[in-house]
């Protein structure tokens, strides 16, 4: 019994050393540890703590606040908080020794942060897209599960006319062992978006989608030029592949 008392009063000792001793002080020393991800402008400890900037594998993922404890005798949990520009989002990141869980993802993301990557030039839209994930599971670096959707919001054409786009929601599910799939659909008056996005267990992942404006919809068709490859009988195609 003394050596269980004994034990606990080292564990309490470390924990509150960690609680108060300021990260920045000895974060030069164990920042190989944190790899790939790298932390600037540190304030707080490693349990409860901020940095300025957060950096993974070279990318800036904006401003962080995190709280780290135990949540079971295999597993460690971080809540934090990213923000910058395009986004702002909260998760859990769980890590056990064999996988890499992130439960309860939900934040805004900027509609810029997705129009810049599908070469939308012409015209303007405006909004934002909603997360709603309840469970992300990794193992060694494989997607195993995603359970969640995201759907925007106040999507709107802005130039060359104003005009409400409705919205767009991807839900995404786990039932096939060797794909995960997220289902696109829309719920517009004026644009129809259907397809999927696939993540595969062989480090690929592939988005497929069918975009049609509604007959009449011309301003629709104008700031759509440039999305992928047009469709003979109207609209256009966005194929996207690549690896992670």
């Amino acid at each position: 019994m003394k050596l269980i008392k004994f034990i606990f009063f080292i564990v309490i000792i470390f924990g509150l050393t960690a609680f108060f001793t300021p990260l920045d002080l000895y974060y030069d020393k164990i920042k190989r540890n944190f790899r790939p991800i790298q932390l600037e402008s540190i304030g707080g400890s490693i349990i409860k703590g901020n940095a300025k900037k957060v950096k993974y594998l070279g990318m800036d993922l904006g401003q962080a606040n995190w709280l780290l404890y135990p949540s079971s005798y295999n597993a460690v949990t971080l809540d934090v908080k990213l923000r910058n520009d395009n986004y702002d989002i909260k998760a859990e990141y769980i890590k056990k020794p064999k996988s890499d869980i992130v439960k309860n993802l939900k934040g805004t993301l900027d509609w810029q942060f997705i129009a810049n990557k599908i070469n939308f030039r012409h015209g303007k839209i405006t909004g934002y897209i909603e997360l709603d994930f309840d469970h992300l599971e990794m193992n060694k670096g494989i997607p195993q599960i995603i359970s969640g959707r995201a759907i925007t919001k106040n999507l709107r054409i802005m130039k060359p006319v104003q005009k409400d786009l409705g919205e767009i929601e991807v839900v995404f599910t786990s039932d096939n062992p060797q794909i995960i799939v997220g289902q696109v659909n829309s719920k517009s008056n004026v644009l129809n978006v259907s397809g999927a996005i696939y993540i595969h267990k062989n480090h690929r992942w592939e988005i497929k989608l069918t975009i049609i404006p509604s007959p009449g919809e011309y301003e629709v068709e104008y700031a759509l030029q440039g999305i992928g490859d047009r469709r003979r009988s109207g609209g256009r195609t966005l194929n996207l592949a690549g690896f992670y």
